[in-house]
């Protein structure tokens, strides 16, 4: 099985677990935060969806929201137990203050509401590699190396990417405990192959990764899991 096949095969799952919690629920209200172009989850066709992004173009392609809002999810005050599902789908690793985010959207969700949260685990290959390379050279790989020449360009990926410890999977647990909120859904996975870490397959890449996967694994005495790239987390506020 490839990595790609792997995160359809969670993604499928975490679709099932969505369907299954909104089971006879109409009318639900839906936030997509750092919503991009793309809504990821399929909803059901009475929900009313809202996006917010910092990227107005970004906003101006997703063509599922009723709703846009164009600002930054760690200092928007979103309303109050204003919406049943929060979804961050890849996105707490991009800002700075990950936990700000947490917080507002806490204060949006409805009682019974759920967040869904999708991001790289920082403490995998691929966490440490993205951590510790600055974004001019994300660019240079996507633009030279897969040759994708309008990446970062006209709102398009790679965006910059800081990904904080407090955007862990323990980080994450340890917010929701201190916020009244239970961890009702939780998949950490991966291969720790060089199309998880970086998207890309080809022999001297995979070489390179396995080395780094080694050094990292032997160095940080196991606390890095190089095959964990990616985690999927939902809360729900009690």
């Amino acid at each position: 099985m490839t990595s790609k096949n792997l995160v359809k095969i969670e993604t499928e799952r975490l679709q099932q677990f969505i369907d299954n919690y909104f089971s006879g629920k109409s009318s639900i209200r839906v936030l997509e935060a750092g919503c991009g172009a793309l809504t990821h989850i399929r909803l059901p066709s009475d929900a009313y969806v809202v996006g917010i992004d910092i990227s107005r173009e970004q906003l101006e392609r997703n063509k599922k929201l009723d709703e846009a809002i164009h600002g930054d999810i760690q200092t928007y005050d979103l309303p109050e137990s204003s919406f049943d599902m929060i979804i961050c789908w890849n996105v707490l690793e991009h800002v700075k203050r990950p936990q700000e985010a947490l917080k507002r959207f806490h204060k949006g969700l409805k009682k019974g509401g759920i967040v869904v949260i999708t991001a790289p685990n920082p403490l995998s290959t691929k966490g440490v590699v993205t951590k510790l390379t600055p974004y001019s050279f994300h660019l240079w790989f996507y633009r030279t190396i897969r040759g994708w020449k309008e990446a970062g360009r006209n709102g398009n990926p790679p965006f910059p990417t800081y990904l904080k410890l407090s955007a862990s999977p323990r980080a994450i647990r340890k917010f929701a405990s201190s916020y009244s909120m239970s961890v009702v859904y939780e998949r950490i996975f991966g291969y720790g192959d060089s199309r998880d870490v970086v998207g890309y397959k080809k022999g001297y890449v995979t070489a390179v990764v396995k080395l780094l996967n080694a050094l990292l694994w032997i160095f940080s005495l196991g606390t890095v899991k190089p095959s964990l790239c990616q985690f999927i987390m939902v809360l729900r506020k009690e």
